[in-house]
């Protein structure tokens, strides 16, 4: 059926972040991964937090999953930007090492792909997920992204979730599923 055992949609937060994980036998499994921090945390402790948080996305992650994970907004300036890339590359690099292959998608395109506009807010990405995909448990915009993210992968599988538009389904010609990159 495919080289992976599992498909993976993967939204980081630093305070909520959305894993979708189906090992590809129709059981699709959503949850948050929630952690709190301050802005007056020390270097040592936001290293501490971004590393908590990778270590328990790879946990939920396992091996030879194909992730496809919300790649970063270049354009974001607010909130802890610099801590939010810490924790992107920790988690990148921690999925690539360990078998997985790590499919990055911008954020306009994972919008695109749920809603058909690459600019639609976040509780129009929320309802338009929430109504494709009723038998998910979707609780909030960190586990719509990761839905939407995981069937951007079945798509690229060719096992979609569900039927989605065809304007949406044209981010897909873009995205394509590396070899595994592997850090030296």
């Amino acid at each position: 059926m495919s080289q992976f055992e599992r498909v993976v949609g993967l939204d980081l937060s630093l305070t909520s972040t959305g894993i979708a994980v189906n090992p590809l036998d129709g059981r699709i499994d959503v949850q948050k991964i929630k952690s709190t921090g301050k802005k007056t945390d020390s270097w040592a402790q936001r290293l501490t937090r971004i590393q908590d948080i990778a270590r328990r996305v790879e946990f939920q992650v396992g091996r030879d999953a194909l992730v496809i994970l919300e790649a970063p907004s270049y354009g974001s300036s607010t909130g802890s930007q610099h801590d939010r890339s810490g924790l992107w590359w920790e988690v990148f690099l921690r999925l690539a090492t360990s078998g997985s292959t790590v499919v990055p998608v911008e954020p306009t395109k994972v919008k695109k792909f749920a809603t058909g506009k690459g600019n639609a807010d976040k509780d129009k990405v929320l309802a338009e997920v929430v109504r494709r995909y009723p038998d998910i448990d979707v609780d909030g915009n960190d586990t719509a992204d990761a839905v939407a993210l995981l069937d951007i992968g079945m798509h690229l599988l060719g096992q979609p979730l569900t039927h989605v538009p065809a304007l949406n389904r044209t981010v897909l010609d873009g995205i394509t599923i590396p070899d595994r990159v592997v850090a030296a």
